[in-house]
């Protein structure tokens, strides 16, 4: 079992103490007050917020059941406590759940067909983040779909690229983008045409349609290695 260690414990017991204060001695029950410790702890890092339920429940001997309630009660009850603008948590959570090795786990949980219809599955533990990535996926038009494990998430390929732009990450520069995609250099009808015209008369809406063509075809092949590269073309800060 490991050890729970504070980051920065005078930090930890300040906020506990202005919290308890700010409600009046004695007035939060006992589960507000165990779901404010346990914020207090992600917050501080002592519980990273990007482990599994699994292991995050071994550091406080609970099942892992509990430790969802726990994250997903918690953060409905003390947000404040952990609220970051909206950009850098979509960020953050991308970074986490877009690594080589949870997509590597999602794709055992979506079936042939959704990968052949571009279905990305990403798996995404936190009941929290789980939450804001649903959202982020329909204000960007689409639809996140559960096939297997409620923990995963199947997401076509162009819902991500909409999301990027629609938050910003992937920046409407379209010499850039050419150039990124030359550099991966993948065998597709789509990307020769794209690189035969002339740049000044490409547009956005060719770039688009390229990458959606090029990921949707990467996903139905499982090809890990395409697939990644074009993601970091879509989310440049990714890895």
């Amino acid at each position: 079992m490991q050890q729970l260690e504070l980051k920065d414990p005078a930090a930890f017991a300040s906020e506990f103490l202005r919290q308890t204060q700010l409600q009046g001695f004695g007035a939060l029950s006992k589960r507000d007050l165990e779901l404010l410790v346990f914020v207090l702890l992600e917050r501080d890092g002592a519980i990273d917020r990007n482990a599994s339920n699994h292991a995050a429940a071994a550091q406080l001997r609970v099942t892992p059941a509990k430790l969802r309630a726990l994250r997903r009660d918690g953060y409905a009850r003390w947000r404040q406590l952990v609220a970051e603008p909206a950009d850098e948590a979509l960020r953050r959570i991308l970074g986490n759940v877009l690594t080589e090795a949870n997509l590597r786990a999602g794709s055992s949980h979506v079936s042939e067909r959704s990968r052949k219809e571009g279905f990305l599955a990403v798996r995404i533990e936190h009941p929290d983040d789980r939450q804001q990535f649903e959202q982020a996926v329909l204000d960007s038009g689409g639809l996140p779909v559960y096939e297997r494990n409620r923990e995963v998430l199947a997401v076509r390929f162009d819902t991500l690229v909409a999301l990027a732009e629609r938050s910003g990450f992937l920046q409407p520069d379209t010499e850039a983008v050419v150039a990124a995609l030359r550099g991966l250099a993948p065998a597709s009808q789509e990307l020769a045409e794209l690189l035969r015209k002339d740049i000044t008369r490409i547009t956005w809406a060719d770039v688009r349609n390229t990458l959606n063509s090029l990921g949707a075809k990467a996903v139905a092949g499982s090809a890990e290695g395409a697939v990644r590269g074009l993601l970091r073309v879509v989310f440049p800060f990714l890895p």
